[in-house]
């Protein structure tokens, strides 16, 4: 039976609840000992160690391997975005050179990924251009490739069609990563509380990313 006690069971745990709930043969319901206010208060102190814990994480300095394998990581997966927008465009692999990330930003949108990037690319002229690219955070093939494209002109000049355009998810990390006017990229459209306020080299993202 559930209200029975053992003589192993502390006593603070028996005078803390009331047993005769937990019978078949007093089931009449009694007030809790703990008030709404105090449910709330503890439900407050667990996000704020909740958040701490997560501020701490953030703020731990990654090892130089980390670094390193996120930035393999990253230069992959813009090759095979980039070989994505050759391929869409029916361009031959050495028309297009990856040279370097500008900017990345991690979403984390209602428990799904998405990584943006600003990254430069050179044509066969030697001129390099700013590009964008939105990929699964744990990206393996062209399936996880959702967006990528130069950037235009329009997309660097502030504007009322930029605002529109505005990535949320970059908004508190990441406001200089220069997204498309167009909006095309799924994430960064919902408004969502960000598990970090920066985006420096000392983040701590997904696995090594």
């Amino acid at each position: 039976m559930l209200g029975t006690t053992t003589s192993t069971t502390p006593l603070y745990f028996v005078a803390r609840f009331d047993r005769r709930l937990e019978t078949w043969h007093d089931p009449t319901p009694r007030k809790s000992e703990s008030t709404f206010e105090e449910f709330r208060e503890a439900c407050v102190k667990a996000a704020r160690r909740n958040f701490s814990l997560v501020a701490a994480r953030s703020s731990v300095k990654p090892s130089e391997e980390h670094v390193r394998q996120r930035e393999e990581h990253d230069r992959k997966s813009l090759m095979i975005a980039l070989e994505v927008y050759r391929t869409q465009n029916n361009m031959k692999p050495t028309e297009l050179e990856f040279v370097e990330v500008k900017r990345r930003n991690l979403i984390d949108e209602s428990g799904v990924g998405y990584l943006h990037f600003n990254f430069l690319v050179k044509g066969l002229d030697g001129k390099q251009t700013m590009f964008f690219a939105e990929v699964h955070h744990d990206l393996e093939d062209e399936n996880d490739v959702y967006l990528c494209k130069p950037l235009a002109e329009d997309d660097l000049k502030p504007s009322k069609k930029n605002d529109q355009a505005l990535c949320k998810g970059c908004e508190y990390g990441a406001k200089d990563l220069i997204h498309p006017t167009c909006g095309s990229f799924r994430g960064g459209h919902k408004n969502v509380c960000p598990l970090r306020l920066d985006n420096d080299d000392d983040e701590c993202d997904y696995a090594f990313i």
